[in-house]
């Protein structure tokens, strides 16, 4: 498949990337600034400089594509983002990248008529508002993350009030672990541990991108806290093997 990638250059989106070419698809890295998504070159990868709040040149990625993989936001830590004026970081990507952008790629997509996205966004948006535990209340509150909680809220809004063959993910917290291939994918807002590595994440959209699996439907992604003994257990229970 020939896919795009929008975020490229953040590590989830960098992560999604590599993996998909990995698994062999023709992957567009979109990126403002490409130099920060690698200094090598990789067969079947094409690193194109855009701006996703510039629907020119998001309709200009999106042309040709099978499939679209929406990684936005902003790629400053959170604490960072919290502390950046006392430590002299200046935010250069804008508060509403998530909306806006994924209304670009929407309209591109339509226009083009590319049906298949996934568009990441995170744990405690939208329906899984509620499911929050006190720590994740309290570590929101503190660090002030309102602005980029209502910029995604608006990103989950255009993605299921659109016709194309949406699945909007919702990974608890990423982290930069090894792959597990042990997670518990709950379209009911579930989860087990607390954290998900951006590499389970990478493989999983990689296991779902051509097709309908989860067509239409947000789904919670978590990393399973048994062992890898019983996850297998438990697995090829639920298949009937």
């Amino acid at each position: 498949m020939k896919v795009v990638v929008f975020g490229a250059t953040g590590k989830t989106g960098r992560t999604v990337a590599l993996n998909l070419l990995a698994a062999g698809h023709e992957v567009t890295a979109f990126a403002r600034d490409p130099a920060k998504f690698s200094s090598h070159t990789y067969e079947g990868l094409t690193i194109l400089k855009g701006d996703a709040l510039n629907a020119d040149d998001v309709a200009s990625a999106v042309a040709g594509q099978d499939a679209v993989v929406v990684s936005l936001g902003d790629s400053l830590n959170p604490v960072v983002l919290k502390l950046g004026a006392k430590l002299g970081v200046k935010r250069n990507t804008p508060p509403n990248i998530c909306e806006v952008g994924t209304a670009n790629v929407i309209a591109a997509m339509e226009a083009a008529s590319v049906k298949r996205m996934i568009c990441i966004t995170s744990y405690g948006v939208g329906d899984t508002r509620n499911r929050l535990s006190r720590v994740f209340k309290l570590w929101f509150r503190v660090l002030q993350l309102g602005e980029q909680l209502a910029d995604k809220e608006q990103q989950e809004r255009l993605v299921k009030g659109c016709d194309l063959n949406w699945t909007l993910l919702q990974p608890v917290g990423l982290t930069d672990g090894a792959a597990t291939g042990r997670w518990l994918a709950s379209t009911s807002g579930d989860r087990r541990k607390r954290t998900v590595s951006r590499v389970d994440l990478a493989d999983f959209i990689a296991q779902i991108l051509d097709g309908d699996r989860y067509a239409r439907e947000t789904v919670v992604l978590s990393q399973y806290s048994i062992s890898e003994r019983d996850f297998a257990a438990e697995k090829a229970a639920a298949q009937g093997t």
